[in-house]
């Protein structure tokens, strides 16, 4: 069950006990119908927009030293008209991928297949729309020299100045499955998307990093420690 989280330490995740209202809730990817309907409204600095957190997950916070990041994936309606080109949409899954990879393994040891004390994390990308969507575009990064697949150049940025997209992550034991966590932030956990702020891939990759600091930070608070690194300020 859904706990509130009181000790000031964890307060970034602390959720309130009310639920969403299903009207008001945006179509999800990857989160099982029974984390959906117990996912609370964050509160706090830096916490997720919604946000579910077990019990397991905080007797055990300090059990895993690993992290097993899925490929991430672009969730689209079937019939919507498509704002990003699917190069574009592959750019931005291999960007995300890698800079998520940076982030977490300053914590963390990143793992290739499930193992003991490994927490497995995968995250969908998608916009704020009440249609069903589709898996649509999966992150593809090689094992070996993953940065050569980060685009650098100033090639001019393909978001968007209205885009709204949903950055979904769900937590679980790696071995056994079971549920630890799950996560709904709006523009990668910014206030506001401004895409005009982003004017090549240079600017999204910042903005992409600094979301992968953020779950690095909520992660380093949860389990309790007082030496966190701060995400950079919003960019929007």
């Amino acid at each position: 069950m859904l706990r509130h989280l009181a000790p000031a330490g964890f307060l970034l995740l602390a959720a309130c006990n009310t639920p969403v209202p299903l009207l008001e809730r945006a179509s999800t990817a990857i989160l099982p119908e029974a984390v959906v309907e117990d996912l609370r409204p964050g509160e706090g600095d830096f916490s997720p927009d919604l946000v579910y957190i077990t019990d397991a997950a905080e007797t055990r916070r300090n059990d895993f030293d690993k992290v097993m990041l899925d490929p991430i994936i672009f969730y689209l309606p079937p019939q919507q008209t498509r704002s990003l080109k699917p190069d574009d949409r592959q750019t931005l899954l291999n960007n995300f991928q890698v800079l998520m990879a940076r982030a977490l393994e300053k914590d963390y040891l990143l793992a290739l297949e499930p193992q003991r004390g490994t927490v497995r994390v995968q995250f969908a990308v998608l916009p704020s729309t009440t249609d069903p969507v589709a898996m649509d575009t999966v992150a593809m990064v090689a094992r070996e020299d993953p940065d050569k697949h980060v685009v650098t150049d100033a090639i001019a940025s393909p978001l968007t100045p209205g885009a709204d997209l949903l950055v979904e992550a769900l937590w679980t034991d790696a071995v056994t499955g079971e549920v630890l966590g799950a996560t709904v932030d709006r523009h990668f956990g910014q206030v506001k998307f401004d895409g005009q702020a982003l004017k090549s891939w240079g600017d999204v990759n910042r903005y992409l990093e600094g979301y992968a600091e953020l779950i690095r930070f909520r992660l380093c608070r949860f389990r309790g420690r007082t030496d966190c690194t701060a995400p950079p300020a919003s960019l929007s």
